[in-house]
Parts: structure tokens; sequence; C-alpha cells
């Protein structure tokens, strides 16, 4: 695929977005770390180092796209790991679901409004958790046009090696 001055204007804008974002996510992180030192209360603190990794970890999404929108090839093979610990990854997660599952009924809990929706949110995540390491480990990681017929029918190892040879292929005659 040859990228156009729209597509590089594209890319641009995309990446100055969510540089802007990591700006404000690593406002966040600060803001809860100084909640955090200043609280005196253990489970208010907990609360909010929750919030500060949850901004640290969308400062790594963030790279992570902005990485791979600069040119940071994604493969099947870079995938490999995660794929191998995929199953052992849902055995121990669909435990903690039972676990989440179990205390949420339990009548003390229910009855503490603010406990209740704590663990809820733990829960929650657990199961955002599978899906979200499906989808990272199962997609490509290549731009596919919309009127790329071809890719809706053929598999992943097939369109990384057409998208390989392509990219040869122009690299080759860049030079000429």
């Amino acid at each position: 695929m040859v990228e156009t001055d729209r597509d590089s204007e594209s890319k641009a804008e995309a990446v100055e977005t969510l540089r802007e974002q990591l700006v404000i996510e690593g406002q966040l992180v600060g803001l809860y770390d100084e909640y955090e030192r200043g609280s005196g209360n253990k489970a208010m603190k907990r609360v909010m180092q929750m919030f500060r990794l949850d901004s640290q970890r969308h400062i790594n999404i963030i790279q992570a796209a902005i990485e791979i929108i600069n040119g940071e090839e994604v493969y099947i093979e870079d995938r490999g790991p995660l794929k191998k610990s995929f199953k052992k990854h849902l055995e121990l997660e669909a435990e903690a679901l039972k676990k989440a599952n179990s205390v949420l009924r339990n009548l003390w809990v229910d009855e503490n409004q603010g406990l209740k929706n704590l663990l809820q949110m733990w829960r929650d995540d657990e199961k955002r958790h599978h899906a979200a390491l499906k989808t990272i480990i199962a997609k490509p990681y290549f731009r596919m046009a919309s009127n790329d017929f071809v890719s809706m029918f053929r598999d992943e190892k097939f369109l990384e090696e057409r998208h390989r040879t392509a990219k040869r292929f122009k690299e080759k005659h860049k030079s000429l």
C-alpha cells in the first residue's frame, strides 16, 4: 500500500492527539501519587494507587500505539510469548472470576455499597483483561485498506507475508 500525503497527515494527527493524552495521563499519575502520599487511610491509599497504576497503564498503551503508528512492526512471532501464556492466564482468570463472584454474593459485602463497587471493578477488569488479551494476540498490526477484499478471506499469516513482501518491494525500489 502506497502512503499518500493524506495518510501521513492522518498519522501525524493521531500521534499528536496521543502525545497530548500522554501529558494528561502524566498529570493524573502525579495527582494520584500526591493524594496517595497525603492520605493517612490505608484503604484510600490503595484506591489512589489503583487509579495511578491505571493511568500508568494508559501511558504504556498510548506509547505502544505511537510506536506502531511510527512504523514499529508487530508480527505473529512477536506476540508468541503472550500466546503461550494465554492458556494459563485463562485458568487463573477463571479462578479469579469465581472468587470475585463468590465474594460479591456475600451478604456483608452486598450491604456495603462502596466495597461492593470496588470488588465489581476488580471482577469487571478481569473480564476485560480476557477480551483484551484475546484481541492483542489475534489481530494483525498492519494497515489494510477497506477495499482490500483479499484480506477478508485469507488468514493472518498470508496477510503478514503479503505485507512483508510489499514492504521489501518498496524498500528495494525506493533506492532505484
